[in-house]
């Protein structure tokens, strides 16, 4: 699942996993689970570090994955704001790993910015409204690129997940990650794999 903040990621891929029958996993609570609060790590850290913190937690999620899984992926995942070659082994993993929904609330861009700006400046998180939009705006036009479907995340979160499931073909996941593993070990993403391989944990 990808797109910006405030389309409905998390709460879509916990009723489309179930229906397929995956696991499901959000990028945004594993990082808060097995590094630390993200706002406050990146307080810490900046932001920078935050992205090749994230990218490691991603790694080892589907380093670890032993069965279909639906995984949420941070808002900025896809987003070159700084560490600009590890979000590009970002790229590359997404794409060869599994197929993207991308979501969002309305099929008119200017719609769907003010839709997600307001939830995101309710979020009580101190987030301005007007930059919420253009970050929106923005990165839509970045995640439309990636995106094997496009949803519309509006309305029952039920009958959003099973749209989704009659749009992506049965595959498994695991299977993917694998294949796309055995790519990377034979020479086909070195590139990728070089920039994961040195995500080390250093902030436990």
């Amino acid at each position: 699942m990808i797109g910006p903040g405030g389309v409905g990621k998390t709460t879509t891929a916990k009723y489309l996993a179930p229906r397929l029958g995956y696991d499901c996993i959000d990028l945004d609570d594993y990082f808060c689970e097995q590094v630390e609060n993200i706002r406050v790590f990146i307080a810490n850290y900046g932001y920078r570090e935050y992205v090749i913190a994230n990218a490691r937690c991603f790694r080892e999620i589907i380093q670890n994955c032993r069965r279909d899984t639906v995984i949420s992926l941070s808002s900025g995942f896809l987003i070159i704001e700084e560490a600009a070659e590890v979000v590009e082994a970002n790229r590359e993993a997404v794409q060869r790993l599994g197929t993207t929904v991308l979501l969002t609330p309305s099929h008119d861009s200017q719609k769907a910015a003010d839709i997600v700006a307001k939830r995101q400046s309710e979020r009580g998180l101190g987030l301005n409204e007007q930059k919420e939009r253009q970050k929106f705006l923005s990165r839509m036009q970045v995640y439309e690129k990636f995106a094997n479907h496009i949803e519309i995340s509006s309305g029952d979160p039920a009958n959003i997940a099973d749209r989704i499931m009659r749009k992506i073909a049965p595959q498994s996941a695991v299977s993917g990650i694998r294949a796309g593993l055995n790519q990377i070990v034979e020479g086909q993403g070195q590139d990728a794999e070089g920039f994961f391989n040195e995500l080390r944990p250093r902030y436990k």
